[in-house]
Formats: structure tokens, C-alpha cells, sequence
């Protein structure tokens, strides 16, 4: 009984700890000191890690002078509580994790107020990296998706750049819906490792990402380098979640998915899409891709 008592004061005092002020009297803020009982050191993210109810992807005053962040270096924690995230061009990526990756048992999110994509396996963080979605008029579109195509090498039928005769570019962000003028010959934009999750365009590629800036026309803008390493690992079927929420970081350890609220209108959800080459009913405009 002495034992039992001893056990439930210890855990008592470990929350106290972890769930306290991280404003010390000194004015600088400190990322939540985390103190570990024998054992309770597991892998970032994994299920028994005790952070209290801090939230590492939310921490106010990360930007205030003598900051510190008291997580262990890294860790996933430790990658989300530095103050330059989320508008960072740093990825993070668990790469034993993905090695067990599989359509079932993983889940991408791109977070669209964020900026960033997060890959789980096993509800579990395996890569966080940055991304730029669409710019206005040219929205990614929000709701319940699926890895449908994977192709190394991929190209736009529609973006790209119109060349003179010359071989000068002429326009570099040319729409080849509109018709290409006289003398002018289109060169579609390269969309390396690309990931489709509509038939009308819209997929995770490499391409220009700027932190925290939407760019794109559409797509999901992956940094180059990240691109490769991701298509390294993903798998056909594999979920998409795009979403205008942030993840939810809970007491455990693990970063739980959201669930989306902005959902594509009824009878056009793409998770019920074939995972099959594209259907022979091909829209006659040319759409973003």
C-alpha cells in the first residue's frame, strides 16, 4: 500500500512539473522541462512519453529573447518547440519509421495555415517538412484524398513557360489553357516526384517553396531534396488530408491527426477514386496538373 501511495505522488509531482509556468521570474521563456522517471525516455512521439498538457506545435513566447528549448534534442518535440517553427525551410524525418510505412497504416496532412506537410505512421510523426500551396484564385483545395499516381517524372499539361523561336522565355508562368500565341512554343513545367491526388491536377510535387508563402497553383509544393525522400517511402492508396486545421497535440506523447472539417462536397470524395490509371474519359480543356 506504502508503495502504491508512493507511485501516485511521484506521477503527481511529474505532471506538476511538466503542466507548470514556463515564463521563469527572470521574463524569458523556456519550452516545458520535461522530467523523466526511469523508463519513461521513449522515442519521440511514442505512446507513454510524458509532456504534461504542453503543446510543442503552439508554444507562445518562442520568440522572445532567452528562449530555451528544453526538449530533447532530436526528438520530434524538440523539432516543432525551436522557435523558428513553422516557418521554417528544416525538415524533419524519423527514417526507420518509414521504412514502415504502408498504405494502411500511414496518413499525410498538409496543414494550409501552417505551411506544412506531415507525414504519420503509426500515428506517429515520420516526416514534417514545408510546403506552398495554392495562392488566391488558384486554392488547393481542402477535404479527404488519396495517393492515386506516382510518377518519377512528371509534367504539367497546362503550366509552364512559353519559348520564341529564339529559345528565350518569353513567359514563365504561362497557361497553356489559353492558347499559345503565334511563334511561340510551349515548354510544360518539370513536376519531379510527383503524388496525385486528383485527376484534375492537383498532387505533391518538387518544386520553389518559400516558408510560410503559398506559391503554387494548386499543387503542394515540396521542396526538391524532400520530394525524392518522400517518394522514397510512400505508398500507392495512401490517405491525404488537406485541411485549414492544425493538429492536435495531446497528453501521451503522440501528435493526433485532425480530422477534417472542410470536406469536398458530397459525391466527390477522392478517397473513392480508383487507384488506376486514368479513366479514358479525359476532360477536353486542359486542367493544372
Amino acid at each position: 500500500m506504502k508503495k502504491h501511495l508512493f507511485t501516485v505522488a511521484a506521477l503527481a509531482g511529474l505532471l506538476m512539473v511538466s503542466c507548470s509556468d514556463t515564463t521563469p521570474q527572470g521574463g524569458a521563456t523556456v519550452a516545458p522541462a520535461v522530467t523523466y522517471m526511469p523508463g519513461m525516455l521513449l522515442m519521440p512521439g511514442a505512446p507513454g512519453s510524458v509532456y504534461g498538457s504542453i503543446n510543442p506545435l503552439n508554444i507562445s513566447g518562442k520568440d522572445q529573447p532567452g528562449y530555451v528549448n528544453a526538449y530533447p534534442e532530436g526528438s520530434y518535440e524538440h523539432f516543432v518547440a525551436s522557435p523558428e517553427y513553422p516557418k521554417t525551410m528544416k525538415e524533419y524525418i524519423n527514417e526507420p519509421l518509414m521504412r514502415q510505412l504502408t498504405a494502411q497504416n500511414s496518413k499525410l496532412i498538409i496543414c494550409i495555415p501552417q505551411q506544412r506537410a506531415r507525414v504519420y505512421v503509426n500515428g506517429r510523426v515520420g516526416m514534417d517538412w514545408p510546403v506552398s500551396t495554392g495562392t488566391n484564385g488558384h486554392e488547393t483545395p481542402t477535404g479527404v484524398f488519396r495517393v492515386i499516381e506516382k510518377n518519377k517524372d512528371h509534367h504539367s499539361n497546362r503550366y509552364g513557360k512559353f519559348v520564341n523561336a529564339q529559345g528565350r522565355t518569353t513567359n514563365s508562368n504561362a497557361d497553356a489553357s489559353k492558347g499559345t500565341p503565334d511563334g511561340m512554343t510551349f515548354r510544360p513545367a518539370s513536376m519531379p516526384n510527383w503524388h496525385r491526388l486528383t485527376w484534375d491536377g492537383v498532387g505533391v510535387h518538387g518544386g520553389k517553396v518559400i516558408a510560410g508563402r503559398r506559391l503554387s497553383h494548386g499543387c503542394i509544393r515540396t521542396p526538391y531534396a524532400t520530394a525524392a525522400k518522400f517518394f522514397e517511402y510512400s505508398a500507392m492508396g495512401m490517405p491525404a488530408y488537406i485541411t485549414r486545421a492544425v493538429e492536435d497535440y495531446y497528453k501521451g506523447g503522440a501528435v493526433k491527426p485532425i480530422d477534417v472539417k472542410y470536406r469536398p462536397k458530397p459525391g466527390n470524395d477522392y478517397t473513392d477514386m480508383p487507384i488506376t490509371p486514368k479513366p479514358a474519359a479525359a476532360p477536353t480543356t486542359p486542367k493544372v496538373s
